[in-house]
């Protein structure tokens, strides 16, 4: 990813992403050394004896105090040059009057000192000593790294239920502390062992002078997971979100409660909220792992680190939903932007989405030093953003850099308060040499509004803020350090996060300095994580798409040799038809539908999803699947549905305006779930699962100038029971149409974010759930439903049958024995109305009595 500079020390130009920031050579445009240690036999699950934090709040004190015996890597090594010199130089020199004081020459002028031999390393100079880098690179020791597969994970609890009702705003602003705009953090060792403060500091400093390369390529040999890489993912954020994943019990891609039963309510999807997080690393992994069942929300600064969704290979993105903001910039430190997007995610959610997270950093190089203090206001509003959106109970991960200063250890105090545990991690795949770390955040609690109106103000105080002042606290020392809990558990945190990057500063300074050097156990570690991460040892590659013919194949299955069925006409129904179709009412359903002729090109059949807008039709005529236009519709892939593209209308009269829209009626395959024998109900409890998954509300966006859809709304149809057939025209409204003057019914469609919209209906579509050589009845006697077997006569309680699903009609036979009901006379669907001299069609009045007939007897 690229980066972009700072605008000022005090309110950097946001960059977000998934930057492993820390020091100016951990730079994410940077390649990584192909070069791969050889495997090794020794088990890497737990190399060294540190301790981590949190296990025991007395462990800082028990263990060694790490770098107190360290020399300071500025320093320099004083030599005598004159010593270097022969026995028989130094006497020429004598003669002729060399005074060691001076340099050679007539005047003087020369140097004083010799010219050293040295070893040529990397593409430093010929010559060239980086005194602080060499002595750095001579204090590394192999026995100071600790590894742990999987981590350590430790918790800080929050159990208080008063904590929140105890906090009002004017305590809240009365904690806060004004002050001129600090430019170092060497001084700021409150929740840190100042020596570890010092060498991490030093550290970093002893690489100013190496060249990118140099360095990159030391790290890439020196880091123990870092063949990991991408995986089969378009970058490492993406990997460091499985590796998360799985080092928290999957709390993100399955949430549950304190209960361990899930957070996602029956028929629901997993909604999440990607914030800072361009190109989508962390997206594309969620979606890898849930598939369309997983509804995403984005926001990252628009731009060259957007969100890439045509990099999104491993988890398709037709569920992942992008927002930038009245302004299209996606800027989150924009008040209105946090208030739009919060809007935007809670009325289509309604609670909220389960998971939030946000990965977002800038470049600051040359400043690496002081890369907390730049980022004060990206914490702050990555937070704010998860406040606003997390449901209660949800969960929140967000990536956060050094947290030495007040500020910082106070936003995570006010974090605490907001959820019932919280825990600071570094995962494997965070690379040891930078600073970058998680806070991860677990069931959220009721009543933080307060703190959520607070944050909100403190962010627009950075708006107003003049240059001489800044925030430097937002909650005073003597109330964080009260909390002997939390105070103890940021200190062990600082510390050993510190410890490890200091050790991994040193590793990478010695691996600089030897290019022999590698780390043989490479190999043997990416086994072992990506095993305990679930995720296939592989590389990230284009998925092939075959020709549609065979791709339906490939969906249609075991029916792929008996496909005609695509092409089965429907039943008409008539006043005639109504006893042949309708022995037994029990079991049919029916659907309202505007296009009442299958011919009408390709408005009403069965559609194909290869992914993104790559959609075909089925052409009944010629049966073959052909490419869809101009429509915008955007499937996942390994679709195959049956619906009807809709004009739904919004407003009425003159100002009118036509929305095309793609209605489900029924469904084989839903993004590669297959469901052609789920019972109707459940079929159709699916596509509209999947419906709410895709749907995106309506959008024009300017494409080379030419204004178009971003994406047709999908809806899936509502499953009315035949027993509701006079309900449903209750249900209809009366419209103007443009251009019109006579009114006509229409079913109104809710919209969450949109206007509301509605469309005329043509006709009626019935469904059985019955398989059809059997039929649904009800016993009077017995109060309660049993099957009649048409063939054998055989009439069964569901409880009689071994297997009940034998008699329920699957897609195939639903679709076989569908019954089109058309309206071709306006007459037709008023009540108690009849079309003169039109004995055969059916008009409401006939079919409402038939139900009504056939539910009495």
């Amino acid at each position: 990813m690229s980066s972009q500079d700072s605008e000022s020390e005090s309110s950097p130009t946001p960059y977000y992403g998934s930057f492993n920031s820390g020091s100016q050579y951990d730079d994410p445009k940077s390649s990584s050394s192909e070069d791969e240690g050889s495997s090794d036999d020794e088990s890497v699950q737990n190399y060294g004896k540190r301790p981590c934090f949190g296990a025991d709040h007395g462990s800082v004190a028990k263990k060694a105090r790490f770098g107190d015996n360290m020399p300071s890597f500025s320093e320099s090594v004083p030599s005598d040059s004159n010593a270097l010199y022969s026995e028989q130089s130094r006497r020429i020199m004598d003669r002729m009057n060399y005074d060691k004081s001076k340099g050679l020459g007539k005047s003087g002028q020369g140097r004083r000192d010799i010219v050293e031999i040295a070893p040529q390393k990397g593409r430093r100079g010929l010559g060239l000593k980086l005194e602080g880098l060499d002595l750095a690179a001579s204090t590394w020791d192999k026995s100071m790294e600790t590894l742990n597969i999987p981590e350590k994970v430790n918790w800080l609890e929050n159990n208080d239920e008063d904590d929140l009702t105890e906090l009002s705003g004017d305590v809240l602003e009365g904690w806060i502390k004004y002050g001129p705009p600090k430019k170092i953090i060497d001084d700021e060792d409150k929740y840190c062992r100042r020596v570890v403060l010092q060498k991490v500091l030093e550290c970093k400093s002893a690489f100013d002078n190496l060249g990118g390369a140099d360095m990159r390529k030391a790290r890439a040999r020196s880091n123990p997971f870092e063949t990991i890489k991408s995986n089969i993912f378009m970058n490492r954020a993406a990997v460091k979100m499985a590796n998360m994943d799985a080092m928290f019990d999957y709390m993100f891609t399955n949430p549950v409660d304190e209960d361990g039963n899930s957070l996602v309510r029956d028929n629901d999807l997993v909604y999440f909220a990607d914030v800072c997080a361009g190109p989508g690393g962390f997206s594309e992994y969620f979606l890898w792992r849930k598939k369309w069942q997983a509804k995403g929300f984005g926001f990252t600064l628009r731009g060259e680190n957007d969100f890439k969704l045509s990099d999104f290979i491993a988890g398709t993105p037709e569920s992942f939903d992008p927002y930038y903001g009245p302004n299209n910039d996606g800027d989150v430190f924009n008040p209105v932007n946090i208030e739009r997007f919060t809007d935007y995610v809670m009325k289509q959610t309604e609670l909220g989405v389960h998971v939030m997270m946000a990965d977002g950093g800038f470049s600051v190089e040359n400043q690496e030093n002081i890369q907390e203090i730049l980022s004060k206001r990206l914490y702050l509003c990555q937070i704010l953003m998860a406040l606003n959106v997390v449901r209660t109970g949800g969960h929140f991960v967000v990536k956060l850099f050094d947290l030495f200063t007040p500020f910082s250890v106070g936003l995570i105090y006010l974090v605490y308060k907001c959820f019932k545990k919280i825990c600071i991690c570094k995962p494997n795949t965070s690379r040891p040499a930078n600073s970058e770390r998680y806070l991860v955040c677990k069931w959220k609690k009721p009543g933080t509004d307060t703190i959520q109106r607070h944050l909100f103000q403190v962010n627009q105080f950075f708006d107003s803020k003049k240059d001489n002042t800044d925030i430097l606290e937002l909650v005073p020392h003597e109330e964080l350090a009260g909390n002997e809990a939390f105070f103890q558990y940021i200190c062990d945190s600082n510390n050993e996060i510190g410890e490890n990057q200091i050790v991994g500063l040193l590793k990478i300074a010695a691996f600089c300095a030897d290019q022999n050097l590698n780390e043989s156990k490479q190999a043997e570690i990416k086994r072992q994580c990506l095993e305990h991460w679930k995720l296939q040892d592989s590389l990230r590659k284009v998925p092939q798409k075959s020709a549609q013919d065979k791709y339906a194949d490939e969906l249609l299955k075991e029916w792929c040799s008996q496909k005609d069925f695509l092409k089965a006409t429907e039943g008409k129904l008539e006043t005639s038809t109504l006893e042949k179709y309708f022995p037994s009412t029990h079991g049919w359903y029916f659907v309202p539908l505007e296009n009442n002729h299958e011919s009408n090109k390709y408005l009403r059949t069965f559609f194909m999803g290869k992914g993104g807008k790559d959609v075909y039709y089925y052409n009944p005529k010629t049966g073959s699947w052909q490419l869809l236009k101009d429509m915008q519709l955007e499937l996942a892939p390994a679709t195959l549905v049956y619906g009807e593209i809709v004009t739904e209308l919004q407003g009425q009269g003159n100002s009118q305006v036509t929305i095309y829209a793609f209605h489900i009626i029924d469904g084989i395959s839903l993004g590669g779930e297959d469901i052609r024998k789920y019972s109707l109900t459940e079929r159709l409890r699916m596509c509209e699962k999947y419906a709410k998954a895709l749907n995106k509300p309506y959008r024009i966006i300017n494409k080379a100038d030419t204004p178009c859809v971003a994406s047709m709304p999908i809806r899936c149809k509502k499953l009315f029971p035949i027993t509701e057939f006079d309900g449903f025209f209750h249900r209809l409204e009366k419209y103007i149409l443009k251009g019109g003057k006579k009114s006509r019914l229409g079913y109104h469609l809710r919209n969450t974010i949109d206007p509301d919209r509605f469309y005329v209906p043509r006709g009626l579509l019935f469904l059985n759930e019955t398989r059809d050589d059997y039929m649904k009845m009800f016993s009077k006697r017995h109060n309660k439903y049993y099957y009649f077997n048409k063939k054998t006569k055989a009439s069964n309680f569901p409880e009689q049958f071994k297997f009940i699903d034998e008699t329920k009609a699957s897609f195939k036979n639903t679709f076989a024995h569908r019954i089109m009901w058309d309206w071709i006379d306006e007459r037709q669907v008023t009540e108690n109305d009849k079309v003169p001299g039109e004995q055969d069609v059916a008009c409401r009045v006939d079919i409402r009595n038939f139900i009504i007939s056939k539910i009495s007897n």
